[in-house]
């Protein structure tokens, strides 16, 4: 989704404003006080707030000093439709309109539903933490009053201030602490708790039932039966507790051993794939370097152009031999038999011409004849006597040569043309073998050698969280014998526990089948007393219980961005520092985040460098910890997003930046703008420059 134009009417600082929107970067550029964040507010409650409420909050919305009510339109854009949201607050009336349609589709209650099923985040509350990153959450962060978790959790959890699930965990912990004061440790009577208070009243009452007549004490001594019961039903329970959760941890032990197992070799296998792809890397730069040596057009070319070349090359070596050899022939008949029979009978016919004889003249016509015919028979020849159609193949291939293989002799050529086909053949099976590697062609192996160095280390990780959460619950290992004893052992105590159940309902019984005398009224007061305690038993355990289910949501989403925003966040912390700190983590409990300088980064005064270690944000710098943030937030919208585009609004979020990490980081979110639209919310006049459209809020002042 992404915003195409906002128009607001008579709502916060805008009398009547219009705001056009890019689908990639906006820079909203405005003084204080110009309506940067009555603009932001503007969105969300076009978004999520029905034009029919009446509550104060979202009337109070209206413009500064008027009464009357407000408009919104809101034109945006979800796939590859648009849409006009109009809110008229004033009317009551809300619609939504597709484009190029000129009735609504969608009216009242059915905007509301469209909307709630078609937005990404369909809550107001997750969009403007989400979506929005303020300054004022900045500044928390940068004075320490905030931690980079914490709010992360405040944007997930909802609330504010005390509001957040951390400040309703500790609320719900102080209740309970006001609850069991006393309990434990000695205090001030005014200063106990209610369930201290309950627990005094009963065991005074219980002692003026046990110095009251015979049927007192017999009443007493049915009460320390029962006492005797409960506490041994107690330690019982304590007991069968501690066995089950032995249990439980053996059974984990186990678990987490096969687990092991099954991440240790999937960990080998990414390590061995890796360096096989590295290997293969490696021999193809080999390759590419030992086919330097070789003219381009020979190492470029074609198996038919290479094919070609050969059959040139034994061509040219073939009419070589060819004309070697009529050489050869040509020396041995210098003076053919045609020439010297022609020469005598030209001779022939010259002295019968000379004698008077003409009819001997016929002799010098035949001999000319013969000397034509032999013309005739051979029309021309080449050096060493080779025909001259002959030269001109051998010149024009001797040319070919000298283009393609510079000025190497012909054994030379041919020698060079077998070694490149050679060095072809060795290349095109390394290639062969880095595509069966990378796992098909046009696999880049760079990228899928840093794919599987990421996921060898995601692996890696893997694995030495199992291996320490093993390590951690080793006293609970056990084998196959010690399972069948904890069962039995376990089954034993459930056992002792239905007796003791029944010796309780028995002294129950005794002790309501004793005749009430004067013990009416402490009995009344002591069963007061006893409800007051159980109520606020029920109370700690319904606390207890507040806590158990807080605490394990927490962990549930604490675990779930534990494990899916590190990786996201990590590339944009390191892309903003230039590579200063490249990893980051969050731990599944706690939401604490914890970042690491790259390798080589620490103090290396003693010789080598030191491993990089965990450091958390409030060790570094102001800035830096502005950096981590908006990493970790650029990462929950890609998160949150689920595949849909996602507008975030940035409130001057590079104040604390450095100019070198200012640049990166605008580089960062101008990259993020392709695939997200982001509004920079702005007063300061260099973001002119930061590219993207450029919208200016006039002064309000």
């Amino acid at each position: 989704m992404w915003v195409e134009r906002v128009a607001l009417e008579n709502f916060l600082a805008f009398k009547k404003a219009s705001v056009e929107f890019a689908p990639g970067l906006n820079v909203v550029l405005s003084p204080n006080e110009g309506g940067k964040s009555s603009l932001f507010r503007g969105i969300a409650a076009g978004f999520y707030s029905s034009a029919a409420s009446q509550k104060g909050e979202i009337l109070a919305l209206a413009r500064w000093g008027s009464a009357e009510r407000f408009r919104i339109e809101i034109e945006f854009r979800l796939g590859q439709v648009s849409y006009l949201l109009v809110r008229d607050f004033a009317s009551r009336e809300q619609t939504i309109t597709r484009a190029g349609e000129t009735k609504p589709f969608a009216k009242g209650k059915a905007v509301e539903e469209f909307l709630g099923g078609h937005l990404p985040l369909s809550d107001e509350n997750l969009f403007l933490r989400v979506c929005g990153v303020r300054h004022e959450e900045l500044a928390k962060i940068c004075d320490g009053a905030s931690g980079v978790g914490e709010a992360i959790e405040e944007i997930l959890g909802g609330g504010w201030g005390s509001a957040t699930p951390a400040g309703v965990q500790k609320t719900v912990e102080d209740k309970k602490k006001e609850l069991l004061k006393g309990r434990d440790r000695p205090v001030n009577e005014a200063n106990r708790g209610s369930l201290k208070r309950f627990m005094d009243e009963v065991e005074r009452l219980e002692s003026d039932a046990a110095r009251a007549s015979a049927l007192s004490n017999a009443r007493a001594g049915f009460l320390k039966t029962i006492s005797d019961i409960d506490s041994k039903a107690r330690l019982l329970d304590a007991d069968l507790d501690l066995l089950r959760r032995k249990k439980e941890k053996s059974s984990a032990y186990r678990d987490l051993g096969k687990n092991e197992k099954a991440a240790r070799e999937k960990a080998d296998g990414l390590r061995k794939r890796k360096d096989r792809v590295a290997e293969l890397s490696a021999k193809k730069q080999d390759l590419a370097a030992e086919g330097s040596r070789f003219p381009d057009e020979l190492a470029r070319g074609t198996p038919a152009f290479l094919d070609e070349t050969r059959v040139d090359l034994e061509r040219e070596s073939s009419l070589e031999k060819e004309r070697a050899a009529a050489g050869s022939r040509e020396r041995k008949n210098a003076l053919p038999w045609r020439l010297l029979l022609a020469s005598a009978l030209i001779l022939t016919g010259a002295v019968g011409i000379v004698i008077g004889k003409p009819l001997m003249a016929l002799f010098l016509v035949a001999g000319a004849g013969l000397i034509a015919w032999h013309l005739a028979r051979r029309p021309g020849r080449g050096k060493a006597g080779a025909p001259a159609g002959l030269e001109g193949e051998l010149d024009r291939l001797a040319k070919k040569r000298a283009v393609l293989l510079g000025g190497r002799s012909l054994d030379e050529s041919k020698a060079l043309l077998a070694e490149c086909a050679a060095w072809r053949e060795r290349t095109r099976d390394v290639e062969s073998r880095i595509e069966e590697a990378v796992g098909g062609r046009g696999v880049d192996p760079l990228e899928c050698l840093g794919a599987l160095d990421r996921a060898y280390g995601d692996a890696a990780l893997e694995l030495r969280a199992l291996e320490e959460s093993r390590a951690k619950i080793e006293a609970f290992k056990t084998d196959g014998d010690g399972m069948l004893r904890l069962d039995r052992d376990i089954g034993a105590r459930e056992e002792e526990g239905k007796r003791l159940a029944a010796a309780r309902a028995l002294a129950d019984r005794g002790l309501a089948a004793l005749e009430r005398l004067d013990e009416i009224d402490i009995a009344e007061r002591l069963a007061c007393a006893k409800e007051g305690l159980e109520r606020a038993g029920r109370r700690e355990r319904v606390l207890e219980a507040i806590l158990e289910t807080l605490a394990e949501a927490r962990r549930e989403i604490a675990g779930f961005l534990a494990e899916r925003l590190p990786p996201l966040a990590a590339a944009y912390v390191s892309r903003i520092t230039g590579g200063r700190y490249e990893t980051l983590f969050i731990d599944p409990l706690t939401l604490r985040v914890e970042t690491v300088p790259a390798r080589g980064d620490g103090d290396s005064s003693g010789g080598a460098s030191s491993a990089p270690e965990r450091i958390e944000p409030d060790s570094v710098s102001q800035g830096t910890r502005d950096q981590i943030h908006l990493a970790l937030r650029l990462a929950l919208v890609e998160l949150m997003s689920r595949g849909e585009p996602q507008p975030i609004f940035l409130d001057d979020p590079f104040v604390h930046f450095d100019p070198a990490r200012r640049e990166r980081a605008l580089d960062l979110v101008r990259e993020f703008s392709a695939r997200h639209q982001v509004v920079i919310f702005t007063c300061d006049p260099r973001y002119r420059e930061a590219g993207g459209r450029l919208i200016e809020l006039p002064s309000r002042a």
